[in-house]
Formats: C-alpha cells, structure tokens, sequence
C-alpha cells in the first residue's frame, strides 16, 4: 500500500522538485500549478474524474520483460473519459487494447523477433511532409528532461510526469506486435515489404514511448534527445500500422511524431502509403 500511495504522489512530489531546483526556492504544489498551468491539463479534468477511481489505482502499470524491462502504464480515468466522449467514441477500441495488455500481451513474441526501430526503411518518403512544430510535449520535455541528472531515468520521467499531468496522455511505453499473418495482409494491402520472406520467426514487436488522443485523432510519439539526426519515420508508420491491426482503427486516424525539448516533427503515416499500389485488392491508405 505504502509503494501504491508512493507512485501515486510521484508527480506532485517530482513538480515541486523541478521547482526547487531551477529557481533555488521552496514551492508548494498549488504554485507550481499555477506557474505551468498549460502543462498540467489534467488538473481540469480531476474534480470530475476523480470520483472514478482512487488516486493510488488512477494509473495502471505492468512491468513488461522484453529483452529488456518496460514500464507499460495507462491512465484509467482518462480512457473512461474517452468512452463517454461522443466525439472520442469511436477511438473506444484503443481504450479496451490498453485495458488488455497485462493479461493479452504475447510476451514470447518479443523474444525473438524483429524489432520496429531496426525495420530497414519500407517507405516512400517522395510523399513525406512533416510539418515541425513547438507544442505542449516540446515545453513539457524542456521543463522535466533538464531536471534528472541520470540519462537513463529521463525518458522514464518524462513518460510518468505526461501521463499524470496532461489530459491527452492515455498510455506510455505500449507494447504492439505483428504476427506472420498480421504482415502478410498488410504488405498485400499496401504493396510493401516489411521483413524478407526468408525470416524466421517473421514476427514484428516494438514499443509505443506515448500514445495521446487529441484533436480527433490518435497521436503515436516517440522521444528522440538527437531528433535533427534520428529521424524515425519507418519506425513510427509501423507503429500505426500494427496499432490498426491491434484495435481496428482506421490509418486515416492516427498521426505520427517525434519531439525532443526544442523540436515536435509531425507527419501523416497514411501520406506515405496512400502512393503504395495494392497487390491483392486492399484499399491502400484506408
């Protein structure tokens, strides 16, 4: 119970730190509110959330040991605000995706399979616009990153402090994966190819940094600290597309990013498969 109410105070207790530590000051959560009001969205939201779920169960995390550990988490009152959104309904299979990772996820995939981020580039980027651009998660990335000394323990931070203090937010560090059979329909579909016909186990797996719904649409970003030199196009468009094979989403509903503490790069995963030509008959860029 004591790790429970700890975890849950983590971003108040982190707030104030930040405060201490660039202005040499002692600060109270309710300053640090109101200083950085834009950034902590959510705070909005609470009063009518809050009856939902108590603050120790408000976010859900499962460590995931894939190569490597993983610190899955989704904010519960978050997607039951999504499904009561008339507007947001129809992103409601995302929200029961999340809600069925711990029990679903197929761990043994992630074992021995390809990893997104060393996908050779599948794409045509002669149709690519990315549109840059400062916004919420650039700010909120130049307030928190500079604030933890361990490299390591940046991403992480930044992951906990978004998912608690903003209101798009829904999950961090999302597991997604595609089968032989998920890879074979999409590179009929669209005309690509993801992996050689000659690997085996044919398996994709990967790991989604933030998952955020917002403006009508479902937002995949991936922190990058060297964004101007590690541009992960590919990697991120197979996110989208394994994401439509996990939830039933439309391509037409997902947008693509990656951000640092002074860039956001945005662009449209269905703009670089809308050229593909469909060898069996799919609807390319659907």
């Amino acid at each position: 119970m004591a790790n429970s109410c700890l975890s849950a105070a983590f971003p108040a207790l982190l707030a104030a730190a930040m405060v201490r530590k660039k202005t040499g000051a002692p600060s109270t959560l309710a300053s640090w509110m109101s200083e950085h009001r834009e950034l902590t969205t959510y705070s909005r939201l609470r009063p009518q959330l809050r009856h939902l779920f108590p603050p120790a169960k408000t976010v859900r995390r499962s460590k995931l040991y894939h190569r490597q550990v993983y610190s899955f988490a989704y904010h519960r009152p978050k997607l039951a605000l999504l499904r009561a959104n008339r507007e947001q309904k129809r992103f409601a299979s995302l929200a029961d995706f999340l809600e069925r990772v711990p029990a679903d996820c197929p761990h043994e995939l992630f074992r021995e399979s390809s990893r997104a981020s060393q996908v050779p580039n599948f794409v045509n980027r002669n149709h690519l616009i990315v549109v840059e651009k400062e916004n919420f998660s650039t700010r909120t990335a130049a307030l928190t990153v500079p604030t933890v000394g361990n490299n390591r323990l940046r991403h992480e931070t930044l992951q906990r402090f978004m998912l608690a203090n903003d209101s798009v937010t829904v999950a961090v560090e999302i597991p997604i994966w595609l089968t032989a059979a998920d890879i074979d329909t999409l590179e009929v579909e669209y005309g690509l190819q993801l992996l050689p016909e000659e690997d085996s186990p044919r398996v994709l797996t990967g790991h989604i940094d933030f998952l955020q719904v917002r403006n009508g649409a479902i937002h995949i970003l991936d922190y990058k600290p060297d964004t101007r030199t590690n541009k992960p196009i590919a990697q991120l468009t197979l996110y989208a597309l394994a994401l439509t094979r996990l939830t039933g989403l439309r391509l037409f509903d997902i947008k693509c990013a990656w951000f640092n503490e002074d860039q956001y790069c945005e662009f449209f995963p269905r703009s670089l498969l809308a050229q593909a030509r469909p060898r069996g008959g799919g609807e390319a860029g659907r």
